[in-house]
């Protein structure tokens, strides 16, 4: 991923950089800053969902926001919204994993995801019936479905207990080729990085 004189602003107001940053195969970044200094924004902009007001971003060479770019990528955003709420966690990652998968290879990968990471009785109940933690494990699995180049973890470990929280170490440590992007406040977050970039409010 290649982030290139990235400034995101909303009116007038610049929300994130100007911003430059390279995460390359396996490199565990971590973006650290208070709210509202710009860290979930720039994790849109890289994931395509938010255009920066100058600059570019590339994931895998591809622009952000093209479908090659976006198939390179797993996220998982704070304060997520886009889950079926009247479906169960199993019904919308298979959803979610049919649109990178065939169907046989999206039904094993997503039950290699539940078992890994330990949720099969979180994916088993209807989304509107979960917690905020329990939502959030259902994320992470979202992302690292279909074998992601790049995971962004907006906040992961926010309202994840102890033993949720080495689940989801262990299953970054399982995937030592994985690029990843980490906002995050804690420092035993931070330390598991290679480095950390401060983000500023503006």
């Amino acid at each position: 991923m290649s982030a290139c004189d990235v400034m995101r602003a909303f009116g007038k107001r610049r929300v994130v950089g100007p911003l430059n940053l390279d995460a390359h195969r396996g490199e565990r970044i971590a973006l650290v800053g208070p709210n509202g200094s710009g860290k979930s924004t720039f994790l849109r902009c890289v994931a395509g969902t938010l255009t920066p007001s100058t600059g570019s971003v590339h994931v895998g060479g591809h622009p952000a926001g093209t479908r090659q770019a976006r198939r390179l990528i797993g996220v998982s955003l704070s304060q997520e919204r886009s889950f079926y709420l009247r479906l169960s966690g199993y019904a919308n990652l298979l959803v979610f994993a049919q649109l990178r998968e065939p169907i046989g290879r999206a039904r094993a990968d997503v039950a290699e995801i539940v078992e890994e990471l330990g949720i099969a009785p979180i994916a088993a109940q209807r989304v509107d019936r979960c917690s905020t933690g329990m939502v959030q494990q259902l994320a992470l699995a979202r992302a690292l479905l279909g074998a992601p180049a790049l995971l962004m973890l907006d906040e992961p470990t926010r309202s994840l207990d102890t033993a949720a929280i080495d689940r989801l170490w262990a299953a970054i440590d399982r995937r030592p080729e994985v690029a990843v992007l980490f906002a995050t406040h804690r420092d035993h977050d931070i330390a598991r990085c290679d480095r950390a970039v401060d983000f500023e409010p503006s």
